[in-house]
Formats: structure tokens, sequence, C-alpha cells
């Protein structure tokens, strides 16, 4: 007899939004909860564990409401209990789709983010879940501070479920000490609200177990919930379920000694086929792949390359297995074909300038024109992150505003006029 206990864990659906950048039925997070509830059923799995931003805004109650209640019900039909909690997207609106339905196999832990502990049972064996919901938006504390380990049963192996970010001291969205996870007397921790899938720590076991379904580029790789098998007395086994219908990647394809237009274009679509045979064996699931492309290397046509890969974003392509490829984004990282940068930053001229400051960032030293670009390119971003357009868009949408970013962003720019100068100075003889 088998006397293991399967358990599905995810967070972050957030029903209601679409994946960025595709078109088609998969787009929608429905898309995803239709499939996490068939993996259930026809994986015979016991509990689904859902850590929180299940839907994104309480504006989507009736979004969300009938295919959530769909799930819930299908999953009770066969036999399988739900526990979650509630998080920041989803404290109000949670909790109203629950106590709306007929919905007895569901269990919402620790509402009024009071810590709630409650057992489940299968062939003899016993485990115990423990949570902690959001009851507003904004949480400044960490849930940690009123955790009392006393509510467990140390007979048995606990899995908690919690919203929040782990050592991000000054968040307003639950700041949560990894030490205190590792102190807590839980085996393994499900947490949610970062959408990246990792695991911390393996003593105890901390995941995040990411979105289920990827929402935009910037959650790049394979996506989906986490299968957890408890056997009597082991540490429960974990395992990525990859099942989102959306994958992000970003690749960087080497063009350098590219002279024209069809060389490129011939770069760019090895590179890409060269990538998706990689990871092929993972797409199985996959209906949309979506490549941010970085043309890098060194080449002294910039300007031209600027122009001729204007029309990369039309690519699309259909896989064998069915997976549609396109591209959403092409960026250069490009630098220019010169010998001795160090000789020509000694010259008293525009081009010195500017490879002086691709040096200073390459050797990572002080140069006074270099930090006043810097402090230059960050005032820029906050400005236009602070524009009133950008205001209804998460912070993962947001212009990235890093000292790094800039210098990234500025080795970038001088890479390219330098090379564009060159390339004018060669052609005047």
């Amino acid at each position: 007899m088998d006397n293991s206990i399967r358990i599905l864990a995810t967070a972050d659906l957030h029903l209601g939004k679409s994946s960025s950048d595709i078109t088609g039925s998969h787009a929608s997070t429905k898309f995803t909860l239709n499939k996490i509830t068939e993996y259930c059923v026809d994986q015979k799995v016991d509990v689904l564990l859902l850590s929180g931003d299940i839907v994104d805004w309480d504006n989507r109650f009736f979004e969300a409401y009938g295919p959530l209640q769909e799930s819930f019900d299908r999953l009770g039909r066969h036999g399988i209990k739900i526990y979650l909690v509630a998080g920041n997207h989803d404290f109000n609106v949670l909790p109203q789709i629950i106590s709306t339905g007929d919905n007895t196999h569901v269990h919402l832990l620790g509402e009024n983010q009071q810590w709630e502990v409650q057992e489940f049972k299968k062939n003899g064996q016993t485990i115990q879940f423990v949570g902690w919901s959001f009851a507003n938006r904004y949480v400044y504390d960490s849930p940690m501070l009123t955790w009392d380990a006393s509510i467990l049963n140390p007979n048995f192996t606990t899995i908690g479920l919690l919203h929040g970010d782990v050592d991000s001291h000054n968040s307003s969205y639950g700041p949560i000490r990894l030490n205190d996870l590792r102190s807590s007397g839980v085996a393994l921790w499900v947490l949610g609200h970062i959408h990246k899938p990792q695991q911390l720590i393996d003593q105890p076991q901390v995941w995040y177990p990411g979105s289920p379904q990827a929402l935009s580029a910037k959650e790049t790789g394979a996506h989906g919930p986490l299968l957890i098998t408890v056997l009597p007395n082991q540490t429960p086994q974990v395992e990525l379920i990859k099942i989102s219908p959306v994958r992000y990647e970003d690749i960087e394809i080497d063009i350098s000694g590219v002279r024209n237009e069809e060389e490129l274009r011939s770069r760019v679509v090895k590179g890409l086929d060269e990538e998706t045979d990689r990871i092929i064996k993972e797409l199985e699931q996959v209906k949309s792949l979506v490549y941010h492309i970085t043309l890098a290397g060194k080449n002294s046509l910039a300007k031209e390359i600027e122009i001729w890969k204007r029309t990369a974003v039309d690519y699309n392509i259909r896989l064998e297995n069915g997976t549609s490829v396109s591209i959403r984004r092409v960026d250069t990282k490009i630098q220019p074909e010169i010998s001795d940068l160090k000789q020509i930053a000694k010259q008293p001229s525009p081009a010195g300038i500017l490879a002086n400051t691709i040096l200073a960032i390459e050797e990572e030293r002080d140069d006074p024109f270099l930090e006043e670009l810097i402090e230059e390119w960050i005032q820029k971003m906050e400005n236009t992150n602070s524009v009133g357009a950008y205001h209804p868009l998460s912070n993962e949408r947001m212009e990235e505003n890093t000292t790094e970013h800039a210098r990234i962003a500025i080795k970038d720019e001088c890479n390219r006029l330098l090379g564009e100068l060159m390339t004018q100075t060669s052609k005047s003889y």
C-alpha cells in the first residue's frame, strides 16, 4: 500500500492577469489554473497548497470567482483538500470567494494575521499545515514576530504556508528573516510573493514555488507548481512540475564579424535554433516561447546593425511539438573593433573620452565623468518611473534603477558611439 501523501503547492497565480507579449487563451492565468486542477486529479494528489496572491486584486472578484470555484468544486469531488493563505494582492477577495461557495474542503489558514494549524490524515499518517494570512495590503512587521512553535505537534511533519519577502527588511509586504524560518520547527516552508521558483535553504526546506505561469519577460526559465511527497519519518521530497504554457528566455548572440543584413539574419536564426534545441525537452507543456535577444560581440557597424535588427521582432516559428517561438525585443551590446582601447583613451578627443569611460567601467575604477553620467542616468530613470502612466504597473515592470544597471547602459552606449566615431574616421581617409 502506498502510504505517501502527495501535495501540489503553488502561489502567485494572479487570476485576472495575462502573460505579456503573447495572445491566445493560454495567455490567461485561468488556463494554468485548469492545468493545475487537471494535474491534481490525474496524478491523484491528496492536497493542493496555495500560498497567496491567487487572485490579482479585489476588482477581479467576478473574473476570478467562476474559474476558482469550478476548480475548488472539481477538486472536492475527487476528495482533494485545499489549504491556502491570503497574500498582499488577495487579502480581501480570496476569503470572500471561499465564503461565497460551498467550500468545506477549502481551509484558509491564519485569518486576521493569526497563526493557525490544521491536521491532515491519510493511511495512518498525519501531517500538519500551518499558515498566516494577510489581512491588509501592507504588512510592515514580520509575521514571524508572533510565531509560537508550541502550536505544533512535534510528532507530525509540518508544512508551513506564508506570503512575504525573505530577508528584505524594509519591505511593506511581510518581511521575513530566513533565520526565523530556520528555527521554526517546520520541516518545509512554501512561500509566496516572489515569482521566480527557487529553494532558499534545505534544512529546513524553504521554497518559493514562484508563479506557476510566467507572467512577464522578467520571469525567465521553467515555471510550475511543486510536487511534494511526504513519507513517514522521511524528509519531504520536492520536484518542480513544469506546466507553464508560457516561457520567457534571454539569449545572447555573437555577431562579431557580421558585415551585412543577410549575415545578421543567419546568426539570429542559427542562435535561436541552437537554443531551442538545448531546451526542447522542457517545452512539452509550453505553447509560447518568447525570446529577448542581445546582439553582442565586436563589430564596427553598430549603426547599421541598429537598422537591420528592427524586423527581427516579426520572427515567429512553430516547432514540431507545437510550441510557437517569437522575439519580443532585440538589444545590442556591441564593442567597437578596436585594437588598442587604452591608446585611444589617451587622446584629447570625444573618442578618447568614450574609450576612457569604457575602461573605467571595465576596470571598476573611480572617474569623475563616469560618476556624473551615473548620477544623471539614475535621476532620469527615477523621473521615468514617477510618470503617471507608470503608476498602475507593478514593481517588476518598472525600469531598473541601480548603479549597476547604469554602468551597463552607459558602457553599451559608449561602445556604440565609439564604434560610430571610429567608422566615420576610417571612412574619411
